[in-house]
């Protein structure tokens, strides 16, 4: 008895992984996107980072502070007579900052003697393979400073880490 019959094929089939590469201003090398020197009360400014994921798949984005300094440069004018601890800088006490992540604020307007090692900050949104969103730190020095921030400087480190979407 004779019977009807189709035949398909299927070739080729493959499975891959998708990829996740963050990117800081497009390369994988440290950068440092915030460097003011001689700012005084009444001053304001900013630095950005563009955070690209050149990978494949979306990414939460963590930004941890991993390092944070508060250096004391030397006593000058009136901040002799006034400073009792010489090894120590106070621009941290007056100076403010603030945290945008694509103009969406993640810490508002603070003092920087607020930010400390090991805050960690998860973004609200992921970044999608292939796109970039803009990290961007806020400053300014209020004109009430005291003479005690002369020459002082504040110093953070931040490492951010892209992690696949939903993992755990």
């Amino acid at each position: 008895m004779a019977a009807l019959s189709d035949t398909e094929s299927s070739a080729d089939n493959t499975v891959q992984a998708g990829t996740l590469d963050l990117t800081l201003d497009g390369s994988s090398q440290t950068v440092t996107f915030l460097d003011e020197a001689g700012i005084a009360p009444g001053d304001s400014g900013n630095g950005s980072v563009t955070l690209g994921n050149d990978g494949t798949i979306p990414g939460t984005l963590e930004i941890e502070v991993t390092r944070v300094e508060s250096t004391e440069n030397g006593y000058y004018g009136k901040e002799k007579g006034q400073d009792g601890s010489p090894s120590d800088g106070e621009l941290d006490e007056y100076l403010e900052v603030r945290a945008l992540l694509g103009g969406t604020e993640l810490i508002g307007w603070t003092t920087a003697n607020v930010v400390s090692e090991g805050q960690t900050i998860t973004a609200p949104s992921s970044i999608q393979g292939g796109s970039s969103t803009s990290f961007t730190v806020e400053w300014r020095l209020p004109n009430d400073t005291s003479n005690l921030a002369q020459s002082d400087g504040f110093e953070f480190d931040l490492t951010f880490r892209l992690t696949q979407e939903g993992s755990a």
